[in-house]
């Protein structure tokens, strides 16, 4: 039996498409791309409530490999709009805002040009990974050696990513995946292990990790794979104004660095860096609620 949840639309070529809802199904629309590894269902913790207080309607696809999205082996960054488009149209929806994260900002990008700027009403990243030609100013060491493995090594990269996570994250018992979660995450700093050991954000874990691996490891390998490689367009081709970029001064996973690059890069950006905050401890309901009211507007 699959471990996959979520929503599913049929796409014209003959694909499925996940996707995930939370929050108050009558508010504003917001799309959210999701990180790496990652899924849409990671929104199930305290920004469900939150969106409802808000008045968001929380869309969450997933894309290609993850949950019930079908696997597109040679998918390119530049095709996820297509795929985003079809969504919104099943959905019915005049206008959105998108918020993306982490490895999704490629995809944000690339929505940010395609999509109908009267449709598309804000643009924003929180934590976004940089282009490859960004460099790795900023990143740990740890990560920066991890990339060169995702960039030339990504069967093998996979093989060994299945060999930590994927029968736990395919077991009936939920419990078997925490336990897998625990071990990886006692290599973190204390201040990222002190978020991702509270009770909601285990339980989203052990979520994720059931949506990214339900097909086997290889959606998760080519996403890393495209992430280590040019997204097939130049940051300074984007037009879109005003996306807003949101960096915590502490990540070593996608810094400030990478953030400031693109800021400078893209017209009218708004750039801004939360003093001490890194990759994980960024995404918490304080910060996340000033997000989701500055992309409100």
């Amino acid at each position: 039996m699959s471990t996959a949840v979520g929503q599913v639309i049929d796409l014209p070529d003959g694909r499925r498409l996940g996707y995930h809802e939370f929050g108050d199904p009558t508010g504003t629309p917001v799309i959210y791309i999701h990180g790496t590894p990652d899924s849409g269902v990671t929104l199930s913790g305290f920004e469900d409530p939150l969106a409802k207080r808000l008045g968001v309607r929380w869309i969450a696809p997933d894309r290609p490999g993850i949950g019930n999205s079908t696997f597109y082996p040679h998918r390119r960054v530049l095709d996820y709009p297509a795929d985003l488009r079809d969504l919104i149209q099943h959905l019915e929806l005049p206008n959105y805002r998108i918020i993306g994260t982490s490895g999704g900002t490629g995809y944000t990008l690339a929505c940010a040009q395609a999509l109908p700027r009267e449709e598309l009403l804000t643009v924003s990243i929180c934590a976004g990974v940089g282009p490859w030609e960004a460099g790795q100013a900023g990143q740990s060491e740890l990560i920066q050696k991890l990339i060169m493995v995702w960039k030339d090594q990504n069967e093998d990269f996979v093989k060994y990513m299945e060999g930590i996570f994927l029968a736990a994250a395919q077991d009936p018992d939920p419990t078997k995946m925490e336990a897998v979660w625990r071990e990886q995450i006692k290599v973190f700093e204390p201040k990222d292990r002190e978020v991702l050991e509270k009770p909601n954000a285990l339980q989203s874990a052990i979520r994720v990790f059931r949506q990214v691996y339900a097909q086997g490891g290889v959606g998760h390998g080519r996403e890393m794979k495209l992430n280590t490689e040019p997204w097939g367009f130049n940051v300074e081709d984007i037009d879109y104004e005003g996306i807003r970029l949101w960096y915590g001064s502490a990540d070593e996973n996608t810094s400030p660095e990478m953030g400031r690059y693109m800021a400078g890069r893209l017209p009218k950006a708004v750039y801004k860096e939360y003093l001490g905050e890194t990759h994980y401890t960024i995404w918490r309901e304080e910060l996340v609620t000033e997000f989701l009211k500055e992309l409100l507007g």
